[in-house]
């Protein structure tokens, strides 16, 4: 006797309005706490907040690491202006704008660690900044972050006398970027006093470069380029130096602070590129 089979009874489907519901519900929240999010929410990444955006915070940073760099006898700061390089890799399919300011910090024999851990220490805490020797001693370095992605780093050798302090942004998605041209001034007595010590005429103006300070003030260096060398660097700013505290002294450039006032010989080349920094005030 062959078997009769039954097939299975199709079970009726069950709707669960309710479960809809709270699903539904739940990617609206989802949905909405994203929304908020992308309005409210700081970046997580460089590339939420363009080059544009960047600035406020990378002058800021590099005021504060002036005003730390120029506050000593012991040393000799100049800021410089806003460089801009375009075409650096925001991912790999995206290209972008990276912007820096460099404090250049002249310094005595030895002299560059002991400068860059006073420096780290007059930071803002937020900044975190720390100064610290390789294991070998022959290298030091300064590392602090800004805030907004923006990073201070200065990297030299252990007896340089002459250690650069860059503050970067890094890579930035491009924006409505705007910059302060530089000003031609009227140059300030401790530059002309150099000037004509190398047996050069009173210039009528120099290129300057200025940035604000934490205190509210402003600090200012100014620079003349292509001055001809004299035959003796040294021997020609003797007339100047007097009472100057000398912090470099080398046949490739000299630096001296006078009343407060920091000024800096170096070689370029063929020619000298003179600069006078005046302090934040």
């Amino acid at each position: 006797m062959t078997a009769v089979t039954t097939p299975p009874t199709e079970q009726p489907r069950v709707r669960r309005p309710g479960l809809i519901a709270v699903v539904v519900a739940w990617i609206l929240v989802v949905a909405g706490l994203g929304l908020w999010s992308v309005w409210h929410d700081p970046p997580t990444v460089p590339e939420q907040r363009d080059i544009a955006a960047a600035m406020p915070v990378l002058q800021e940073a590099a005021g504060a690491v002036f005003a730390a760099a120029s506050d000593g006898r012991d040393r000799a700061a100049e800021i410089d202006d806003v460089r801009v390089r375009r075409g650096c890799r925001v991912t790999p399919v995206r290209s972008g704008v990276e912007a820096t300011r460099t404090v250049t910090v002249y310094v005595r024999g030895d002299g560059a660690l002991p400068v860059l851990e006073a420096i780290a220490a007059a930071l803002p805490a937020g900044y975190h900044a720390r100064a610290d020797a390789s294991t070998t001693g022959r290298r030091v370095g300064l590392e602090a972050d800004a805030g907004g992605y923006v990073a201070i780093d200065a990297r030299a050798e252990a007896s340089s006398q002459v250690v650069p302090i860059e503050v970067s942004t890094g890579c930035r998605p491009d924006g409505d970027l705007e910059l302060e041209s530089p000003s031609l001034v009227k140059p300030p007595a401790q530059l002309v006093a150099a000037l004509r010590a190398l047996g050069q005429d009173e210039a009528a103006a120099a290129g300057s470069s200025t940035v604000s300070c934490p205190s509210g003030g402003s600090g200012r260096t100014y620079t003349v380029d292509g001055v001809p060398p004299p035959r003796d660097l040294g021997v020609a700013l003797q007339p100047v130096v007097g009472g100057a505290s000398v912090v470099r002294a080398e046949p490739s450039g000299w630096a001296y602070l006078i009343d407060g006032v920091a000024v800096a010989v170096v070689k370029q080349g063929s020619t000298l590129r003179l600069s006078v920094t005046e302090p934040c005030h």
